[in-house]
């Protein structure tokens, strides 16, 4: 009880920093990630940032053979041998990645996102025989409601009204701003699952290794018993007999 009312906390306090953030006049950041995998350079991206939902969208994916400090080469058909899949939560979904027509060693993967949270490229597989294992974030998708203008009322709004729209504006922004922030919350629980999950695995494995061990030496001891117990009846046939000659030789 104590752990759980301390992990409820834990996500209440979350949940206020990001609101406090939220609400802020800070700008998004928005960037495509680079990994790099031996001598080849995967960069990963949206096309159309910031991504909104319920509109169409491509995940960008170039790749790049490295050679040298600033010296690259785009690589062609990059994607033969990958898996290509696009995660939301504990969620996975195939993506079929196109090349550009625009730019070599570019490949698109349409996409409309339809919810706001954040997503992940997962990558499995070889490229120029370099094998590639990882999950790679893309940018906060976000609520359209952000962008829409005007958001309430018509055009020609006196001051009065004008400052009654902003204020309705700013109300209905809060119920998609929350959601983003419950929904990278959920993708935060369902990873600390995963973890939790795979320590009681190991937990049980543990165990049966145990359990496992002391079977065997249960048996050994078992063995060992028998054998004392051969020994110690040898040894006494062993005195037997010769106490038998020796009466033997009095005689």
């Amino acid at each position: 009880m104590q752990i759980r009312a301390a992990f409820l906390t834990i996500i209440i306090l979350v949940l206020t920093i990001l609101l406090i953030f939220s609400f802020s006049n800070a700008k998004t950041a928005y960037a495509h990630i680079t990994k790099n995998f031996g001598n080849i350079q995967v960069e990963v991206g949206w096309s159309n940032e910031p991504p909104l939902i319920g509109e169409l969208n491509n995940v960008m994916v170039q790749v790049n053979q490295t050679s040298g400090k600033n010296s690259q080469t785009a690589v062609i058909n990059a994607l033969a041998n990958m898996n290509m899949a696009v995660k939301y939560g504990g969620v996975t979904k195939p993506l079929d990645f196109v090349p550009s027509e625009e730019t070599e060693g570019m490949y698109n993967g349409q996409i409309i996102p339809t919810r706001v949270g954040t997503y992940s490229l997962v990558v499995n597989g070889t490229i120029q025989e370099q094998k590639i294992n990882a999950e790679i974030p893309l940018d906060l998708v976000e609520s359209k409601q952000k962008l829409n203008f005007p958001d309430s009322g018509g055009i020609g709004d006196t001051s009065s009204s004008g400052a009654a729209s902003n204020t309705a504006a700013s109300n209905n922004n809060i119920g998609p701003q929350l959601q983003g922030i419950v929904s990278q919350l959920a993708n935060d629980i369902d990873s600390t699952k995963g973890s939790i999950d795979t320590l009681a695995k190991t937990n049980a494995d543990t165990q049966k290794t145990i359990q496992d061990l002391k079977g065997t030496n249960d048996r050994l001891y078992m063995i060992a018993t028998g054998a004392v117990g051969t020994g110690v009846a040898g040894v006494v046939i062993g005195a037997v007999a010769l106490s038998r000659r020796e009466v033997i030789k009095i005689s």
